[in-house]
């Protein structure tokens, strides 16, 4: 509110006049002024009160155009702002921001297990012989992925160079986690379409040119319709 004294008008919505101390005062520099003290005269507004009504409407220099004028009150006005923007204080701030972080976390993992499936389900190598930035083939996964960030603009930034450091979905151990979660839901898929039916494994080795055994694994069954799987 606007205080008055006589025929004096307070000019600045943040003065609040007391008619016990015949004294106007800064209510936003009260409230958010941190260095009240600072020198003398700037707690003219804050503690003390203003009440020297002539230096009051003296054009240039009155009294209450050079406090609004002044880097305190214009400071103080700035934590008021501040204050009264819930859409910028930190608890919204960070909430956004993790918000943010899950969605592209979501897109990442998304394009991470696509290339996984596709490269599974295609019976090809995952890892390259040399996957360092300035290989020319960075191996399958890789490749595939950046193939994949190339036609959508929303996977490119968020993948390879525009991922975190720490998750950029992208490691072996990544990778055969993924895959190990594909194999599980796999198996249980196969258990859940055997069920109770008749069903047979065979099962054969062969040395690979590592010299490593592979094994195969084949199951045969007969599903619920009587048609052998």
């Amino acid at each position: 509110m606007a205080g008055v004294s006589g025929d004096q008008t307070i000019p600045s919505k943040s003065e609040e006049y007391s008619p016990t101390t015949d004294s106007a005062y800064c209510f936003i520099c009260y409230l958010f002024s941190d260095k009240p003290n600072v020198r003398k005269g700037t707690d003219a507004f804050t503690v003390k009160g203003f009440n020297n009504w002539k230096k009051v409407n003296d054009g240039n220099n009155c009294a209450f155009l050079k406090h609004i004028g002044s880097s305190q009150h214009k400071g103080a006005v700035v934590s008021c702002e501040n204050l009264l923007n819930q859409k910028a204080h930190i608890e919204n701030v960070i909430e956004k921001r993790n918000a943010e972080d899950v969605l592209k976390n979501c897109i990442r993992l998304k394009a991470s297990v696509d290339v996984i499936r596709w490269l599974t389900f295609q019976a090809c190598a995952f890892r390259g012989n040399d996957e360092t930035v300035d290989s020319k083939n960075r191996g399958n996964f890789i490749e595939l992925l950046k193939l994949l960030a190339s036609h959508n603009d929303e996977v490119a930034n968020v993948v390879l160079h525009n991922a975190p450091f720490n998750s950029k979905f992208t490691s072996g151990d990544i990778q055969k986690e993924i895959l190990s979660i594909i194999a599980s839901k796999v198996r249980k898929h196969i258990r859940n379409e055997v069920g109770d039916s008749y069903f047979c494994v065979m099962v054969d080795e062969a040395r690979d040119e590592a010299k490593r055994e592979q094994m195969a694994i084949v199951i045969r069954f007969v599903d619920k319709d009587g048609i052998i799987r």
